[in-house]
């Protein structure tokens, strides 16, 4: 049976984490947390995930998701037994119970019908679509996964590399994904697997001060972090310029995508000028070609 080791980024964690990393010790053969720098005290925490059975590593500054993952990578593949999978998760995240299984089941079948497998995702992910590509072989092929709950086999992390870390958010998942699609590598939906994962908040769509309701009830529009605007819009400059030759529909629609959701949140949604003023500045940034964690000016 294949060796899975989970991988987990936390950032300001709260108790949520230690069911959560419960759920993924009684699925994945170990697991890695990795503290991403929090300013809070989280030593009570990560005793506890130790005491769990859980592997820690400790980041000194925040560093971003992908170095995050990548040091908890670094840490699962120098154990003993390595690994034959990463599976990466997101804190908040809690799998259903027989989700690796399915993965890792997906991953046989694919290789069986001759597909090369970059990364297996769920088929399902309450709270957001999944972006399905053809059917190869009798496998069903998906677009650019979420970075939560994706399973990673470790000879693919070995020839593409592991995350880019220059992003430090947003746009890490699409990134690796192309960067496997450039190798010839593909992403496979995992039928049986689904994953609860919410995106964003919901907040009350607002015009001109006033509440809009639609049929009665108020009209929801789900929104990122204002901050969140910068690297959003920053990041997806910086994938239009190193693959847009190799994807260019990709890319056009992904642009047209955020510009829409743009478009949207500032109509209807409260806090314009503060999700503007990211979004502006990130572009700003990507034309400039700038990566890395914002600069704080």
């Amino acid at each position: 049976m294949p060796r899975t080791t989970a991988v987990v980024s936390l950032f300001n964690p709260d108790d949520g984490v230690l069911a959560n990393a419960a759920a993924l010790l009684a699925q994945a053969d170990a697991v890695v947390v990795v503290d991403d720098g929090s300013p809070r005290d989280t030593a009570r925490i990560l005793a506890a995930l130790e005491s769990l059975g859980c592997g820690v590593v400790r980041l000194a500054e925040n560093s971003g998701i992908a170095a995050a993952l990548n040091a908890g990578i670094t840490a699962a593949l120098a154990a003993a037994p390595k690994p034959d999978y990463i599976l990466t998760m997101d804190q908040d995240s809690l799998l259903d119970p027989g989700y690796v299984d399915a993965l890792l089941t997906a991953a046989a079948a694919a290789a069986g019908a001759g597909v090369p497998v970059g990364m297996v995702a769920p088929a399902s992910v309450r709270g957001l679509p999944v972006r399905r590509g053809p059917v190869l072989n009798g496998i069903q092929l998906g677009g650019e996964p979420i970075q939560s709950g994706l399973l990673v086999p470790v000879p693919v992390l070995e020839k593409v590399g592991l995350f880019q870390g220059p992003l430090f958010i947003d746009g890490v998942d699409s990134e690796f994904h192309l960067r496997c699609e450039a190798a010839g590598l593909r992403t496979v939906l995992a039928p049986n697997a689904a994953l609860n994962h919410a995106l964003g908040s919901p907040a009350t769509a607002n015009v001109f001060g006033r509440d809009v309701s639609v049929a009665g009830r108020p009209l929801k529009i789900r929104t990122a972090a204002d901050w969140r605007y910068y690297y959003l819009f920053r990041n997806r400059i910086l994938l239009a310029r190193q693959y847009g030759r190799r994807f260019p529909l990709w890319t056009l629609k992904g642009l047209l995508a955020d510009y829409r959701h743009l478009a949207i949140v500032t109509l209807l949604a409260p806090g314009r000028g503060i999700r503007l003023a990211n979004a502006f500045r990130g572009m700003a940034d990507g034309v400039r070609g700038v990566s890395g964690r914002r600069a704080r000016h």
